[in-house]
């Protein structure tokens, strides 16, 4: 899933005074380039963590539009069957990697992980690429239009830095070399590619309502029609084609609009987040934390792997 993308309203490279900007100043301090990590940490668990992680888990609903991908991830049987936990791994493998360094022991073993997730299907490098792309993409889409500010082009090119070290340390190659680059692939492919499938309808059937899930439990019978419909208006009309959901109406596209914009504006007026306070994932599969080994589908699980780290 992705919003469409806005128009660019990138920040000036000089923030405006104030406290809730500090942490920007430091971002600007840093080399892209080279210090693409500490970016997107600062950005992933600081300045816009449920943004990032929000559109993120949006992003790979995207993929469904893939028929190469979709026909892969619905012969698997886990979205369908164990449609959570396969959506909570996904966002937790990717957090994980990004929290611990794509470069540590710590970092490799999830990333390891994902790769023994998927070294008994057969993946073609565009579609790895693909996905490596819209979570470079997206997220920047969803914060420029919803974000409390939007994302500098100084932030973008670490994204893109981030993205392509991923790429490489994954054996994926013919990796674009800029943010923009990044896009027009992704663009690209969906041109060629996207289309409506039965397994693309069947994965979006049983993955449109995570977001109602994740209420607590008293709010989600009420609420579960209101997020659906509010969930469907953030969505364009091409993955809404692809993958057989009804189009929102123009009412529901602007009150869902209204509501992350509105969020956006109370959250420039707050303060930063705390250094000591991290973003850490709330994932409903693991209330009470995770190991490594616990991390996959059945057949992956083992009890002699991982280690337990609490998440708050």
């Amino acid at each position: 899933m992705t919003v469409s993308p806005p128009p660019d309203r990138g920040m000036t490279v000089s923030p405006p005074p104030g406290r809730r900007y500090d942490r920007l100043r430091d971002i600007l301090a840093l080399d892209p380039e080279t210090e693409y990590e500490r970016i997107w940490r600062l950005i992933t668990a600081y300045e816009f963590p449920w943004d990032f992680w929000q559109s993120a888990s949006l992003a790979f609903f995207r993929t469904f539009g893939i028929p190469s991908i979709a026909t892969l991830l619905h012969r698997t049987g886990e979205i369908c069957h164990h449609t959570q936990k396969r959506a909570d791994d996904t966002l937790l493998i990717l957090f994980e990697i990004g929290r611990l360094g794509l470069e540590t022991d710590e970092g490799r073993a999830y990333l390891r992980r994902m790769n023994r997730m998927h070294h008994r299907y057969t993946i073609g490098n565009g579609d790895h690429l693909y996905i490596i792309a819209l979570y470079v993409t997206v997220p920047a889409q969803w914060i420029d239009r919803f974000g409390w500010r939007p994302l500098t082009g100084h932030e973008k090119d670490a994204l893109a830095a981030y993205g392509r070290r991923l790429a490489h340390v994954m054996g994926v190659t013919d990796v674009p070399g800029t943010f923009g680059a990044f896009g027009a692939f992704a663009r690209s492919y969906e041109e060629e590619h996207f289309a409506a499938t039965q397994s693309s309808r069947r994965l979006a059937a049983a993955s449109v309502d995570i977001a109602a899930d994740m209420l607590p439990a008293p709010l989600r019978r009420p609420l579960r029609s209101t997020v659906r419909r509010l969930s469907l208006a953030l969505l364009d009309e091409r993955i809404l084609d692809a993958t057989g959901l009804p189009r929102p109406t123009p009412r529901d596209r602007r009150l869902a609009t209204a509501v992350l914009r509105l969020r956006g504006r109370l959250l420039r007026r707050l303060p930063p987040r705390p250094d000591h306070r991290p973003h850490r994932l709330a994932l409903a599969t693991y209330p009470q934390g995770h190991r490594l080994a616990d991390v996959g589908p059945d057949w992956m699980r083992s009890p002699r792997n991982g280690s337990t780290r609490p998440m708050d």
